[in-house]
């Protein structure tokens, strides 16, 4: 499982508000937390305990940087020459010291940054592709926008910021607790006469801290209050142009050849222009929290100067007491401005932390039992495939294929043809135990496995004993022997050859793959959808019986082809288009072995 869905609606239809910030990132660390639990638990731990560590001593190594900076220039100041030249032969010891820590934290922060996006990815597409998920998701209507984007880039964006997100809030505590030791020592109380009367601000530099602190992070926190949502649409731009754009590519041919290269322009122009729009949106919001960054940051330098200038001026602060509560009030200023130096990678993490929560949510609930009327799939008691008053329906509630029964035993072959449109894709999909929606049942043999030979093998990237081997290793000359047989004996020796397979194999060739994989998948239930398209009826049947000869127990049922098929059949199954619904109809005049085969009903009149 991926963890326990936030916020979602569960009536179609019903739009459920947007969870918070703060639900997003409680999302998010209930998504990932596992990462210091179970196998990874040990190496989650060094890593995080090793970069604490390291933290922590950086900055108490900034501190000895500070109070080294007082001690040489009231050495200056004092014309302290002995003091002045011991000061700098210890200054070399410091840059060592503060240069190996900030490698370890650099080393550890980003070895774990890697290890823990591992893990999050890992987790993601497992549960994506796992069960098949990405199928299933892509049914159920409630699939998010590029789930791959979401695994590849988002899961980066969400978990590296983290990192250095936890590295500056531990920096800025131990700094404001550390720094403000030195600026309450040194700079003490502010005396200040007006009028006759005397009145004593304690610990001003810390309250001048403090206040200056609170009013910046204010200011960031109402001006950029519209960042994250702008970031988060600026995602969803960028994922919606790289998808149009990937579409092109992925049916160039079709494109081409119908000269339909004008439409697809201006589906990305129009992509494009509404990416552009977020764009400019977050840029002006940008612009307004840039105002309010940069004149900070001007000004951060210079208050603690102003601050310091009437003690020293009075004496009763030396220039090494001004150049150290200087640089302590800019650190202590930095740490407590720490959601505004991080305003911006904070709204963008948030944005990216949403798409990855929103695919978790997405494949919890896919996991769940699908809304409304759903197709019961069970173990068949005799051994047989039970198809019961079958009706398939999308998940809009229209009816695609209604009615169907019928049973097949073990060894039969069932050829069903007729206007299947898009009820052959759902019975497919439904006896392959992935269509969810529907009422009757059907009954599998108990433990039988079911394979689907497309018209058009999909083949990934890689070797063609990848393609071939799916879940086992295969010994080389059960491979060997059964390319041989289906055709396809010169790509034996390329079995371990990594290329684009889909874009080097011809139609027929990749049909013949098709058939031989699913000879070594060693399935119960074949289902062939227009399998041997490729070929005239007489080469179709001679690959068919190679099928049938290999597993000559398992039930094939073939959709589609043509009436050389139907002959062959021990079964037919007419299906017929009425009132765009596919219902049973007659079946065609059948030899008598053929029928005396049979054992689907012919439905009355």
């Amino acid at each position: 499982m991926i963890g326990t869905v936030q916020a979602l609606s569960e009536t179609p239809g019903v739009t459920t508000a947007a969870p918070s910030d703060r639900q997003v990132a409680v999302r998010f660390a209930r998504l990932t937390g596992g990462f210091w639990r179970g196998a990874s638990a040990r190496r989650a731990w060094f890593w995080s305990l090793l970069l604490a560590s390291a933290i922590i001593l950086s900055v108490f190594a900034n501190v000895t940087v500070n109070r080294w900076n007082g001690w040489f220039f009231d050495a200056l100041e004092k014309r302290d020459t002995e003091s002045a030249l011991t000061a700098m032969a210890v200054f070399p010891v410091l840059v060592l010291v503060v240069a190996g820590l900030g490698v370890v934290i650099l080393v550890s922060r980003e070895t774990f940054q890697v290890h823990w996006r591992q893990w999050v990815t890992g987790k993601l597409a497992d549960g994506w592709v796992g069960e098949r998920r990405f199928f299933r998701l892509s049914l159920s209507g409630y699939e998010p926008a590029n789930p791959e984007y979401r695994i590849a880039d988002d899961v980066r964006w969400a978990t590296e910021p983290v990192v250095d997100f936890a590295i500056g809030l531990l920096s800025a505590v131990i700094t404001i607790i550390t720094f403000i030791e030195i600026l309450w020592e040194i700079g003490g109380a502010l005396t200040v006469r007006t009028g006759g009367s005397v009145i004593v601000i304690p610990a001003y530099l810390v309250l001048a801290a403090i206040v200056y602190a609170v009013l910046v992070s204010a200011l960031v926190t109402f001006v950029g209050r519209r960042l994250p949502g702008l970031i988060a649409a600026r995602n969803e731009g960028e994922a919606r142009l790289r998808f149009s754009l990937m579409r092109i590519r992925d049916h160039g041919e079709t494109i081409a050849l119908a000269r339909a290269e004008a439409g697809e322009r201006r589906a990305v122009a129009q992509t494009y222009e509404s990416l552009v729009g977020r764009w400019l949106a977050m840029i002006r919001q940008r612009g307004h929290l840039t105002w309010i960054t940069n004149g900070s940051g001007a000004l951060v330098p210079v208050v603690p100067l102003l601050l310091a200038a009437p003690k020293y001026l009075s004496g009763e602060m030396s220039l090494g007491g001004v150049v150290q509560v200087a640089a302590a009030f800019v650190a202590v200023q930095n740490a407590f401005n720490w959601l505004l130096d991080n305003f911006m990678r904070i709204a963008e993490w948030l944005a990216a932390a949403r798409r990855v929560n929103e695919l978790a949510d997405a494949l919890e609930r896919v996991d769940r039992e699908p809304p409304g009327e759903h197709l019961a799939v069970s173990a068949s008691r005799d051994g047989q495939l039970h198809l019961d008053e079958v009706t398939l329906i999308d998940r809009d509630g229209r009816t695609l294929v209604a009615d169907i029964s019928g049973s097949v035993p073990p060894g039969a072959m069932l050829h069903i043809s007729g206007e299947l449109g898009l009820g052959k894709a759902a019975l497919i999909q439904a006896i392959a135990g992935l269509w969810p929606w529907g009422r009757g049942a059907i009954g599998i043999p108990r433990g039988a496995f079911v394979t689907a030979v497309p018209q058009k093998l999909h083949l990934s990237e890689g070797s063609l004993r990848a393609v071939l081997e799916t879940g086992r290793t295969i010994p080389q000359v059960e491979l060997e022997g059964a390319l041989c047989r289906y055709g396809l004996s010169g790509l034996a020796p390329l079995l371990d050859e990594s290329r684009d397979w889909d874009k080097e194999l011809a139609t027929g060739d990749r049909q013949r793959l098709a058939l031989a994989r699913a000879e070594l998948e060693n399935p119960d239930i074949v289902l062939l959808d227009e399998a041997t398209s490729a070929f005239d009826t007489e080469h179709g049947l001679e690959l068919l019986a190679e099928l049938r000869a290999a597993r000559p127990d398992a039930i094939v049922i073939v959709f589609g082809q043509g009436a050389g098929f139907a002959e062959a059949a021990t079964q037919r199954l007419q299906l017929k288009r009425a009132g765009g619904v596919v219902r049973m109809a007659a079946r065609p005049p059948v030899s008598e072995p053929a029928a005396a085969a049979a054992t689907l009903p012919v439905p009355a009149e």
